[in-house]
Order: structure tokens, then sequence, then C-alpha cells
């Protein structure tokens, strides 16, 4: 959401020269026990995937949000609605919809309230709630879904999930970022995402393909997991291995590998099939990365491994089979829209202009 978040604000920046804020609403706006969410979010999805999927699942009902979040969140969000007297409001987030559009409503000053999603199919009912003047939906199943949940069609169009200008500005001397890690730029590599959870899951299968006999590299990213990325460091393999931190030039990178191995975030998706990488992905979040899984699946986009030994046998026959390869990323090419941040930046401030 974060990297969604601040493509967007690039782009208004650079289509209007605004002047715009990242607010993470739960650890800048709310008080406790809401701080905790982000945390607990992270620590569920990486050690209790099931306890999530539970909660994911039961908010499909017809419960909402609002009323449980908003003792938590309406004064902070408030004060910074106060302060920063904004002309337009916009959430990359679910659940927290409804607080925002009522706090923007109430506060008066005909401030628009505009949410953009950042899931491909299956889409929370959290994501819609009444009050926001607009949807952007990354897919027409996804725009379905929000007329569903009750959302009125005029308000929702279809663009694409918005990912950062180095996507879609052509990257030369790719295979240059490999060697500068001390790797070998003409062997075959596969770059991994981690993600800002890091599972065991994931962290095993990674663990199964450093220790595999394939001709190829690998280079890990694990962001912020600085603990997931001493251990890997410290882990002995056959294959060359380089695990990274928090990185600033991932469309390098996914333009330098010949394979991403990755989770479903949506995110991450649209940013690796605007690169053009073929996709594997392994690890699956149940709840909005199971959607997400089925949509690039359903479109011939990714290659799904169940688990660790599959995701070696895949690697392999990808490694051997550059046919499938060029297949695989095809397919993602079709679906990327590297210009969405661009495009959902300035039909948000026509619709601004327009009132």
């Amino acid at each position: 959401h974060l990297s969604a978040a601040r493509a967007l604000a690039a782009e208004v920046e650079a289509t209007r020269g605004a002047e715009t804020q990242l607010l993470d609403v739960y650890l800048e706006a709310g008080r406790f026990p809401v701080t905790l969410f982000p945390r607990g979010y992270t620590q569920l999805a990486r050690y209790y995937p099931r306890v999530w999927a539970l909660i994911y699942l039961t908010g499909r009902l017809h419960l909402q949000p609002r009323p449980v979040l908003t003792p938590f969140l309406k004064q902070g969000l408030l004060r910074t609605i106060e302060r920063e007297r904004p002309d337009l409001v916009v959430s990359v987030l679910p659940a927290v919809n409804g607080v925002i559009a009522d706090v923007v409503e109430g506060e008066g000053r005909g401030t628009r309230f505009e949410v953009v999603l950042t899931d491909w199919h299956s889409i929370h009912r959290f994501w819609v709630a009444d009050g926001v003047d607009h949807y952007t939906a990354p897919t027409p199943s996804a725009r379905e879904d929000c007329i569903g949940y009750g959302a009125a069609p005029d308000t929702i169009d279809v663009v694409g999930i918005p990912v950062r200008r180095a996507f879609s500005d052509p990257v030369t001397n790719a295979r240059d970022k490999v060697a500068e890690l001390g790797l070998d730029a003409r062997r075959f590599s596969i770059l991994a995402m981690m993600g800002a959870e890091g599972s065991p899951g994931s962290r095993r299968n990674i663990a199964r393909l450093m220790r595999s006999d394939l001709s190829a590299q690998l280079i890990v990213i694990c962001g912020n997991n600085a603990r997931l990325q001493r251990q890997l460091e410290a882990r002995p393999g056959r294959m060359p291995t380089r695990a990274l931190g928090f990185v600033d030039n991932i469309a390098d990178l996914m333009c330098a590998s010949d394979l991403l191995v990755t989770k479903a975030g949506g995110v991450t998706l649209a940013e690796a099939f605007c690169s053009g990488t073929p996709v594997v992905v392994h690890d699956v979040l149940p709840g909005q990365e199971a959607g997400n899984l089925q949509f690039a699946l359903d479109h011939g986009a990714v290659a799904y491994a169940r688990n660790r030994e599959r995701l070696v046998q895949i690697v392999s026959d990808l490694r051997d089979d550059p046919t499938r390869r060029a297949r695989l990323a095809a397919s993602g090419r079709a679906l990327a829209r590297p210009h969405a941040a661009a495009e959902i930046a300035a039909n948000l401030l026509r619709r601004l202009d327009s009132g």
C-alpha cells in the first residue's frame, strides 16, 4: 500500500505541482489499540496465516468496521484534516474508508475523498463505504465487486494499480546491477521478494532453493526484516545468494533478473508485470493474495508453486524453457499498466477541478 501511495503522490506532484502528504492512518492518526494493527497484521501474516484467513473471511460477512474503528481514529483524523486543510484525500487502504468519509464530511470544507484499490480480484467489502466520492479499480472484476458491495456504478472507473515511474521507464544496462552485487551477470538470475511478512513458509521455500543444485544465482529482497536478512546470509547453500535489506531500485533488479519468485501481493505483481519479468508465486497469504493469485493464473501471467519441491521443479523447468518464460512474461505485460499512477493522478485532479 505504501508503494502505491508514494507512486500516486509523486504523480500528483509532477502533474500539478501540488503539495502532498502521506499519512499512516493507524500509526499517525490512531490511538491504542489500533496503533497495534500494522504490527499485528504482520505477525498474523507471518506466523498465523490461518488466523488471518479467519479474520479476513469473517469480515466478508455483513459487518462494518466503521463503528469499531471510529472511536480510535476519528479524533486523530479530524486533527490532521483541520491542520492540513486538504482539497483531496485519497485512501489506498480498506477498512478505514468509512471513518475517513465521516471525518471529511463532518469537517465541512467540501474536501473530496477518493479510494484507489490495490487488489486485483475478489475485492473485500471493507474497501467500500458510504461517503466515498469515487473509486479507482484495477480490473473490471474488482469494479463489479465494488458495485456488489453497494458502490454506485458511475463512481467507479477502471485504470490499474499505481506503480512508481521507474516501472514505466526503460531500464538500460540492467545486468550491470547483478554484477554490482558481486554476482555473475551472465548467469541465470532469480529475484526473490519476501514481502514485509517473511513467513516461515516463505523462508523455508527460499532456503530450499538455496540448497538446490540449480545452475542459477539468487537475489533475496528482505525489506526491513533485518533478522531474515541475517538468517539468509548465515545459511549455507549451493546456489550463490545475495540477501539485501530495503532497496530503492526494485525496478532495476526485476529487469535484471530472469525470474521473479514472490508472494501474490497486488502491487508486487503489478510491478513485475510492468517489468516483463516472468513470475513464480509461492506461499500465498489467505485472503487478498488468494484473489490476486487466481486472477493472475486465470490470465496465464504466473506459475504457482504449492510447496517447496514444486518450487524447485518449476524454477528448474522455467530455467530450461525460455519459450515458457517468454509466454509468462507476455501474459504479464498484457495485464501491465505502467502509466496507471499518472493516469489516476490526472483523473483525481480532473474530478477535483470539476467539483
